[in-house]
């Protein structure tokens, strides 16, 4: 404007702004108004540049599909980062722009009519029990696979595999296994397999336990369990091998280890299984924003459990840079 002459009307409609606006960048030029009209301002809730390529590098490390962005941020979360899955994906859309965003999984179906007792809702470990049996393949086996979940902490009580069909004296057996080391629950809910009929409902009331059988084709009144079962199958597809059922047990205990104490399950936000079933409260965590001005370093330090490179352990650790 100086350099031409003009006046402030023509400077707006050659640049195509109001004159108002000509007339308060002028203002804060000559220290009368905003300067943060000229250099900007920090946005009040940006997070900071380290939170950033903190989520990106463990996006690097861990391109997995079942890696996503909930598991970012719930080990973010976990380190004391206050971070949510939103900001995790605009993130990540930012470091990689032409990548779409993956769509959320559709909800499970809710089960119809009232369930007694709150089996589906429970508010205290071993009060629900779940379990039941799938299939795998391992080389040119086919595989059982028997498992017991607590429905309120979705801890794995007891994951074990069979070279044939299990029968109901052998998922009692794992039953009073499981009970011997975690405790006895009051409602064990199964589907309605033959391995869960006469025999085992008796076996349960010696036990006090109080049996419950899904109805038929309504796989939601038992949908903890299946979940487990969907993701186990991701890690058993690529990890899952041995040269005899003793082998294959072995590398079972590792996953229960891993999912017990290490993985920080979805519905429990950023606790791992264990700590909810020991009752333990993590920290609250905390924002870490640019326009604090903070001084912090963070570090991150990937290992894998038991050496398998399917089940990650990831240690994030923050310290101040000064």
């Amino acid at each position: 404007m100086r350099l031409a002459g003009w006046g402030v009307e023509q400077t707006a409609a050659n640049f195509v702004v109001h004159p108002n606006t000509l007339r308060a960048w002028i203002r804060a030029i000559e220290g009368k108004g905003k300067s943060t009209l000229l250099a900007g301002a920090v946005v009040w809730n940006k997070i900071d540049d380290a939170v950033r390529w903190a989520a990106q590098e463990l996006r690097r490390m861990f391109p997995e599909k079942e890696f996503g962005t909930r598991t970012v941020a719930r080990h973010l979360m976990r380190a004391g980062i206050k971070i949510s899955r939103p900001t995790v994906q605009r993130v990540m859309r930012e470091a990689k722009p032409n990548r779409p965003p993956r769509s959320p999984r559709p909800p499970m179906a809710e089960p119809i009519g009232v369930v007694p007792h709150g089996l589906l809702k429970p508010k205290k470990p071993n009060h629900v029990w779940h379990s039941d049996i799938t299939q795998i393949r391992a080389l040119w086996f086919t595989l059982f696979i028997a498992a017991i979940l607590d429905g309120f902490s979705r801890k794995i009580l007891a994951l074990k595999v069979y070279a044939r069909t299990p029968r109901a004296r052998n998922m009692v057996a794992l039953v009073r296994n499981a009970a011997a080391r975690h405790g006895s629950p009051t409602f064990l809910i199964t589907d309605n397999g033959s391995q869960f009929r006469k025999q085992f409902g008796k076996a349960m009331r010696r036990q006090r336990v109080r049996h419950v059988r899904t109805r038929v084709r309504a796989p939601f009144l038992n949908g903890r369990i299946e979940g487990f079962f969907r993701s186990f199958k991701l890690w058993a597809r690529l990890a899952l091998f041995g040269w005899n059922i003793r082998s294959i047990q072995r590398r079972l205990d590792s996953f229960v280890a891993w999912h017990n104490e290490k993985h920080p399950h979805s519905a429990l936000g950023i606790s791992t299984p264990q700590e909810v079933f020991a009752g333990k409260v993590l920290p609250e965590p905390i924002p870490i924003r640019a326009r604090d001005k903070p001084n912090i370093e963070i570090q991150i330090a990937p290992r894998h459990f038991d050496r398998d490179a399917h089940l990650p352990i990831i240690e994030i650790s923050l310290r101040d840079a000064a």
